[in-house]
Formats: C-alpha cells, structure tokens, sequence
C-alpha cells in the first residue's frame, strides 16, 4: 500500500490523489492520504469530503501558526500508520513540521519518501542550526519524489548521496483546465469586465511581496504608452498588497485590474479571458499557476526564480523569462511585441506541454509505478 501524508486537501492534490487513487485500483494497489488538517490560515479551499474518491482519513490534532507558517502536531498519525501498514509511506510538506518528522522518524516498517519542492534558491536558512536540522531530516528518508531538477539537485545535496529520485512534477486536469474557443474568450471578457481586444496579461497568486505583485505592476505601468497601447494587466488573487494595488489600479485607467480571490473555476475563466500568463515571483519553488495557465494554452512570462521555469520555458520556447522581478519590464515588453502570428504558435506549443508533461493520468500512473 502506499500511503501519503500530507497538510491539507487542496483542489490541485486532491483531484492529483483522486487519479492516483484510481490508477492504484486497476493494477491491485491500496492507497490512502492522511491530512494533518481540512485547512490553513489563508487558505480558501472548503474540505468537501463528498466529493473526494480517495480513501483518507482527516487526523486530529494541534494546529499552531508562527510568522504565516502552520505547524501541524498530530500525535495519531503513528497509530494511523500502524494499521494502515504502508509498504510506501510517502511525506508530502514542510520537513520541520511536527507530524512529519514524526513519521520520518517512526518505527513503522517501510520505505520512506520525501516529496520535496524545495531548491538552492528558495531555501531561507542556508546555513547555521536549521540547516543542520534540516540535513538530519533528510537523510532520514531512504528516496525523494521531485518536480523537477533543481529539487532533485537540492535533496541530493542535503541527504549527502544519491538516494533515489521519484520524479513528480505538479499535474493539472488537462481537461478540466483547457483553451477558450474564440466565442467563450469573448463572453467571459464581457463577464469580466475586460476590453474585448485588448492584449490581457495575467497573474494568478497571493498579492504578497514573494510573488512580486506590485513591481510587475509599477513596470505594466511605466511601460511607454506606444508599447502598453491596448494592453491590460489582470491579478488573481488576495494578499497583503492589495491595499496599494487597488489604489494603483484606480489611477491606471482601466490598465491595471483586480479580480480577488477566485475559486477553481473562476481562476480557469480569468486564464480563458486572458491571451498571456505572467508570473513575476522572487520565491516560489514549483508554482503551479504557470502549469495550469499553459493547459488553457497561455504563453508565460516567467520568473527565473520559478523552480519549475526551466521545465517550462523550453525549446521550442513557451514564451520568455524575467531575469530579475524586481524589475519584469523588459520580459513585459518582449510578450507585448509578440505578433497574432507567435502568440499563437506560443499558445499551441504551451498547451502541448501541458498534455505531454503535466496531465493527471500519466503522473498519477508513473507514481504509483516508480
């Protein structure tokens, strides 16, 4: 059996466990998720026990938040694991939060894997104590589940040699998440409130300053007028600077829109409306708006600081990096001058990506394989 331990259900891992549920059926395979919690401060997402069709079980526990991170203690999750008795014990989470080290460390017999999304360039405690602790935590495991090579790199180094690797990159309903037809683009633009031939740029992210919200939109804004003419600049999302962003928006003529928080159907209908996906994060070490964003054929305008940016921005191109989000203008200058022409090759190649690479079937199967 595997087993997965993870924080909290959130509509990209369920749906993810949802497939891995029904691939682990067809060849004879138990599978289970445990879940520290049904949510996190800031998270948005209602836990809908109904509607998920994977076995899992919701622990109890203690729940305490330090600085906007939540530290999950569930003592049962080592009676859970002794009855469930997983040949494959699967972490998915922080590896300092409580109840994973609890796991990591148990006596129950089985293989452990890590699944880590950390790399070099987001870690925030290079060196010093935690990073000694994290090192201890990581040899712990006996392989690693991966989104991509800077993950792979990252646990490689902190567990001292080369364990295994479990290559498991964010997967998106390809189905669920796919282009707008010509029609539908301009219906929901209508709906939206958006230009219906203007060129849309969007983000989808918390409006914080790691996803470096307001420098993308201070350089969307300071762009020339001959290169920003007939462009508009939508954000998806809440966040802490969201104050000074609707102050910007309400100076920007129409330039510069916010949506707020959106469910997952309303974020698919703000990417449909839109004709290219940015990103502009400082710390993000496997996003998965960008993914979900190339399903619906979107080209990308991605940060380099993006974890999975090298799988995404690959040859043929899916669209161009920003090198530096403290300041995207270049990157913001070079999609505006994209023709009808490369936009839409841009577009056919992302959604192609999205089917080949990032499709819940092929790696829910792969997964369950490996």
């Amino acid at each position: 059996m595997l087993v997965v331990l993870t924080n909290i259900p959130t509509p990209s891992r369920t749906a993810f466990f949802d497939a891995v549920a029904a691939e682990a059926a067809r060849i004879g395979r138990g599978f289970h998720v445990l879940y520290c919690a049904e949510t996190e401060p800031g998270r948005h997402w209602p836990y809908e026990q109904e509607k998920l069709r994977h076995a899992h079980t919701l622990l109890r526990g203690l729940h305490p938040s330090f600085a906007g991170t939540t530290a999950h203690l569930n003592l049962g999750v080592l009676a859970a694991l002794r009855q469930l008795r997983p040949t494959t014990l699967l972490v998915a989470g922080a590896w300092n939060t409580p109840t994973m080290l609890l796991a990591g460390w148990s006596d129950v017999p089985c293989r452990r894997v890590f699944w880590s999304e950390g790399h070099a360039e987001a870690v925030l405690h290079p060196s010093g104590l935690v990073a000694w602790a994290r090192r201890r935590a990581y040899r712990s495991y006996d392989a690693f589940a991966v989104p991509n090579a800077r993950s792979a790199d990252w646990a490689r180094a902190q567990s001292g040699e080369a364990k295994p690797i479990v290559e498991l990159p964010n997967a998106v309903d390809t189905d669920f998440y796919q282009p707008a037809t010509p029609e539908r683009k301009r219906l929901l633009r209508r709906e939206l409130g958006l230009p219906a031939t203007d060129r849309v740029l969007v983000q989808v992210g918390a409006l914080s300053e790691r996803k470096g919200a307001l420098p993308l939109a201070r350089a969307f804004l300071g762009l020339s007028a001959e290169t920003r003419r007939a462009a508009t600049l939508l954000l998806v999302g809440t966040g802490p600077l969201e104050t000074e962003l609707r102050a910007l928006a309400d100076r920007s003529e129409g330039a510069l829109r916010l949506l707020g928080h959106r469910d997952p159907a309303e974020v698919r209908s703000g990417l449909q409306a839109a004709d290219t996906f940015v990103l502009n994060t400082f710390l993000d070490p496997n996003p998965l708006a960008p993914i979900e964003a190339a399903a619906c054929g979107l080209p990308l305008v991605l940060s380099c600081r993006a974890g999975n940016s090298d799988e995404l921005l690959v040859e043929p191109r899916l669209g161009c990096a920003i090198p530096d989000p403290a300041d995207p203008t270049s990157a913001l200058a070079e999609a505006l001058g994209w023709s009808e022409a490369e936009q839409a090759q841009l577009s056919a190649r992302a959604r192609q990506i999205a089917e080949q690479a990032f499709a819940l079937p092929a790696i829910a199967a792969r997964l369950v394989r490996e």
